[in-house]
């Protein structure tokens, strides 16, 4: 059995339990968690809000006491990083460029890389006409331009609104995250152009993607052939 890490930070975080839950459920045992220092930050004013709000539920040390794992101090990854076959990301702050470059450790960004890079993949996407996407890489010291395992177009209905629509393709984020063993054992790469990385999304920018949700959508989604 492969030898996981999560890394993640040292507070409450959903998606970390959503993933070792997930985890433990497929038979992966002892997963250990690499914690990083926590600093909230105010919350951001948004139009649109894609991603569950993300720290609350179980505490780390809770998950590792019901995984049989350990929990770990991020201060000391150096003496760890051959211990683990993955390091699998829920949530970090910066990562150092040695640690990034070693090739071991596995993240899922919520947009179709290269196309779709940077923050607020999922409204960036709608808004510029891309097709929407998570894909799980490896990591590097660049922001989404690691090796590329495997890529997962979000599937889009005529029935969805905006909330469905980000419910489903943050799901597959989770699901991607607790499968990535059998992602690696049967890559998929789609060929997009690359595109310039995004920032946050503001507010005005934010309402345009609203405006135009169902134009994206009568463009990109599946339909009953009769």
């Amino acid at each position: 059995m492969m030898k996981i890490c999560l890394l993640s930070y040292d507070t409450p975080h959903l998606k970390t339990a959503q993933v070792l839950i997930g985890l433990h459920n497929r038979a992966f045992r002892s997963v250990d968690l690499l914690l990083m220092p926590f600093t909230p930050r105010p919350e951001r004013s948004v139009a649109f809000r894609h991603r569950p709000f993300q720290f609350e539920g179980p505490d780390p040390r809770s998950l590792a006491a019901f995984s049989g794992g350990r929990v770990l101090d991020y201060a000391n990854w150096r003496g760890i990083l051959t211990d683990y076959d993955w390091f699998i990301v829920c949530g970090s702050n910066l990562i150092e460029a040695d640690f990034a470059n070693s090739g071991r450790i596995l993240n899922v960004h919520a947009g179709l890389i290269p196309s779709v890079r940077g923050l607020d993949s999922f409204k960036w996407a709608i808004l510029n006409g891309n097709p929407l996407g998570n894909t799980l890489h490896r990591i590097d010291d660049q922001a989404d331009a690691g090796e590329i395992v495997f890529q997962l177009p979000t599937p889009i209905f005529p029935e969805d609104d905006l909330q469905t629509l980000a419910q489903r393709h943050y799901e597959n984020e989770i699901w991607m995250l607790t499968h990535f063993d059998l992602l690696l054992q049967k890559p998929s790469i789609l060929d997009l152009p690359q595109l310039p990385a995004t920032k946050r999304m503001p507010l005005e920018t934010e309402a345009e993607m609203l405006r135009t949700f169902d134009t994206y959508k009568d463009r990109h989604a599946s339909r009953v052939v009769h």
